[in-house]
């Protein structure tokens, strides 16, 4: 039998509870609740690194013994060798209004938009009203952008996803749509952030999923393996409708 303490302490947990669980939901659709201009850095970060839009996922290698020594061979002591290798691979849907939104947004802050004089704000408005209105109808665009906490890595990455092209991809990348696996489109590359395009899938179910799937190449420690990243129709929505 519960005590009147245990009893009221249950209360103070159930009511936690629920305010976390409303906290979390409020947070969550915040992109529903507000225009893009009133986005934070913080909420704009969350749309373009880990929202139904974009992911980030990280790989990971073993680390194996670090060697030094005098030999004319040895290329010596390196630091970077004493962290775990990792590398990164940040997936967005380039054509879901809501990650563009949060690329003018981005760009608004990096700016100080605010502080912009009246003549410099209509330019940049006419500038983003262009880039937010291009339509995306018959095309999903998905970038990838990598990332490694060991720089030879982003130099290997950057070679191989530089030699890439429509032809050499054709058999690996794909985009997963209910029961459709469409093949690349489009490929391109620029600095450390890879493009793909895929026709838009013509039937989908509301509880279908979209996948991104590629294959990370062999990277050192990290070995080759193949990537399927899914993301929920359900968590896509904006006014009732899947957007990606």
């Amino acid at each position: 039998m519960l005590t009147a303490r245990q009893g009221l302490y249950r209360q103070i947990i159930l009511i936690l509870v629920v305010w976390l669980a409303a906290s979390v939901a409020w947070a969550a659709d915040f992109w529903a609740k507000k225009p893009y201009q009133n986005w934070s850095a913080d909420e704009t970060r969350r749309i373009l690194e880990e929202s139904p839009w974009a992911t980030t996922l990280t790989l990971g290698g073993v680390q194996t013994g670090i060697t030094s020594g005098d030999s004319p061979n040895n290329r010596g002591y390196r630091g970077e060798m004493e962290t775990d290798p990792s590398i990164s691979y940040n997936l967005q849907f380039r054509s879901a209004q809501p990650i563009r939104e949060a690329q003018v947004r981005t760009s608004q802050l990096n700016s100080k938009y605010d502080a912009m004089s009246a003549e410099q704000k209509t330019a940049f408005d006419v500038s983003a009203g262009k880039f937010l209105a291009a339509t995306f109808s018959d095309r999903v665009v998905v970038s990838v952008t990598y990332h490694s906490n060991i720089q030879d890595y982003v130099s290997l990455l950057r070679n191989y996803w530089t030699r890439q092209s429509l032809a050499t991809l054709s058999m690996t990348v794909f985009l997963n749509a209910g029961k459709e696996r469409l093949s690349l489109a489009n490929y391109s590359f620029k600095d450390d952030t890879f493009q793909f395009t895929f026709p838009r899938p013509k039937q989908l179910g509301p509880d279908d999923k979209v996948g991104v799937e590629f294959v990370h190449p062999n990277i050192e420690r990290i070995r080759q393996q193949r990537i399927l990243q899914e993301f929920s129709l359900k968590k896509m929505l904006m006014n009732g409708e899947p957007v990606f």
